[in-house]
């Protein structure tokens, strides 16, 4: 959007001629005819804006429509000369007139054509070192590219090289040892160990599939005859074998269930407690990592905590992580320790009949029997030894030490006859 006073010439002629009105003269009077007009129409100069686009017209149109005003300038003049030629008392010579128009135009004419030709050569001059700067980008994009693609497929072949060409571990280096399964152990176990000693041996594929095979001893070693050729030479195959065989996936269920019902036992401490929720955890729940699995181990342990004082101080100081818990849960345990009071027995002595004695009485009683038959003897009492009545009768006040003196006096009697004898 433009103003009045910066419309171009050729637009002002076009304002203009769109009123009907004279498009003749410089750009003051085009001007100073356009404001009148617009002034009539009852339009305000001051706010008024023309459209920018009525400016997209092409420099040969401008050049051609101000070479068009000069000859109608021109032929204004003549056209008048022409008009006021028959009523002339002065005699010009309209031929002479008419020639130097026509000159005075086909200079014109030729000026602008020369501009216009200039312009065009200017143009066309961009054009072609445009056209110069993208070929010349071009090039030096290709000769980029290529440069890229050389080093890429240098460094390539260098890491070929060095894969084809690795050096073998020296006999003398230091070599970790295989470590040997049988079944009996957690095959996660194993498995960490060896893909450890695989790394640290530098092992190649084909070397880690041997080393996997001699390692089977016992049971799993068992395994080689139950499958394919292909899995027992591949270490992939053979590595998923016994990951069906001896994994724990398909016992998950089983932990999780273990996991669940596990308690401190007795005679447990708390760090053998942990040590086994930590496990239970993770072959119920795998190897995931993070606030999942912390949060379960921290629940399952402080469940089963099997004292009433450290389970309750446990949960109503909670923390963060699963170690944490353990060591706060030691802490308590320890300070419930410390401050529990203790206790003194007395000692109580009861004094109980001599079981082996009575036996022994009794079988000495039974020697001296008639082995014609058995003798009838009354009821003797085994607190005073007096016959006639039982011991639950008695009323003798004799203590229990002196009833077996006396008992004991009494059998020793024979057993002195006899030997006299």
């Amino acid at each position: 959007m433009v103003k009045i006073q910066d419309l171009t010439i050729p637009l002002l002629k076009r304002e203009l001629a769109k009123r009907g009105l004279s498009t003749t003269g410089n750009k003051a009077e085009l001007q100073s005819r356009l404001r009148e007009a617009m002034e009539v129409e009852g339009i305000d100069l001051n706010q008024y804006e023309f459209h920018r686009e009525d400016e997209d017209v092409s420099l040969k149109d401008i050049d051609k429509e101000e070479a068009d005003g000069s000859v109608k300038e021109l032929e204004s003049p003549s056209s008048k000369i022409q008009e006021k030629a028959p009523g002339s008392s002065k005699g010009i010579d309209m031929n002479m007139l008419l020639t130097a128009i026509s000159q005075n135009m086909s200079e014109m004419r030729a000026s602008i054509s020369q501009k216009m030709d200039a312009q065009n050569a200017n143009i066309a001059s961009q054009m072609a070192q445009i056209q110069q700067d993208l070929l010349r980008n071009n090039a030096e994009l290709k000769e980029r590219q290529d440069l890229i693609e050389t080093k890429v497929n240098a460094l390539e072949s260098r890491v070929r090289e060095l894969q084809l060409n690795r050096p073998t571990a020296s006999v003398n280096a230091p070599k970790v040892k295989t470590p040997s399964f049988d079944g009996k152990i957690p095959f996660q176990v194993f498995k960490l160990q060896f893909e450890k000693t695989a790394e640290t041996n530098n092992w190649s594929i084909e070397e880690k599939s041997a080393a996997l095979f001699v390692a089977l001893e016992g049971p799993a070693a068992e395994l080689l005859q139950t499958i394919s050729v292909n899995e027992r030479n591949d270490y992939d195959g053979l590595m998923r074998a016994l990951e069906r065989r001896y994994g724990s996936e398909h016992r998950r269920q089983i932990y999780q269930m273990e996991l669940e019902k596990r308690d401190q036992k007795s005679n447990e401490s708390l760090q053998e407690y942990a040590s086994e929720v930590e496990r239970l955890a993770h072959l119920a729940i795998g190897d995931t990592s993070g606030e999942h699995l912390e949060r379960v181990k921290i629940q399952r342990f402080i469940s089963g905590i099997k004292d009433v004082y450290t389970k309750r101080e446990t949960y109503a100081n909670p923390k963060l992580t699963f170690a944490e818990t353990v060591a706060y849960a030691q802490t308590r345990e320890t300070a419930a320790l410390i401050s529990r009071p203790s206790y003194k027995v007395n000692k109580v002595e009861v004094e109980t009949p001599d079981v082996m004695t009575e036996i022994l009485r009794t079988l000495k009683s039974l020697e001296g029997m008639n082995r014609s038959g058995f003798k009838t003897q009354a009821g003797k009492c085994f607190k005073c030894g007096k016959p006639g009545h039982y011991a639950r009768e008695c009323k003798t006040s004799s203590s229990r030490q002196e009833v077996q003196r006396k008992r004991k006096a009494e059998e020793d009697e024979p057993s002195t006859s006899q030997s006299l004898n």
